[in-house]
């Protein structure tokens, strides 16, 4: 791959994390009232003051046991983790 496929991939790999951040953060933004929600950045997500998602890539950090991994379904991993 040469320095301009490079920049092309690159390029698209951005476009498709832009069309689907918004998505997800809606997402996790559903789970308020239910859920405390606190937005700490565009890419990070604290629920209950316990459970920190990420929406790009789907993945959490379980502040309080260390745990850390992806997930599939915000409603399923709110469900095994809290």
């Amino acid at each position: 791959m040469d320095a301009e496929d490079h920049r092309d991939y690159r390029e698209a790999q951005q476009k498709r994390r832009a069309e689907r951040l918004p998505i997800r953060q809606k997402e996790i933004e559903s789970l308020s009232p239910r859920h405390e929600v606190k937005k700490l950045t565009e890419y990070q997500y604290r629920i209950n003051g316990i459970l920190d998602l990420y929406p790009i890539h789907k993945n959490f950090h379980n502040i309080k046991t260390n745990k850390r991994g992806k997930y599939n379904s915000v409603e399923e991993i709110i469900k095994k983790q809290l």
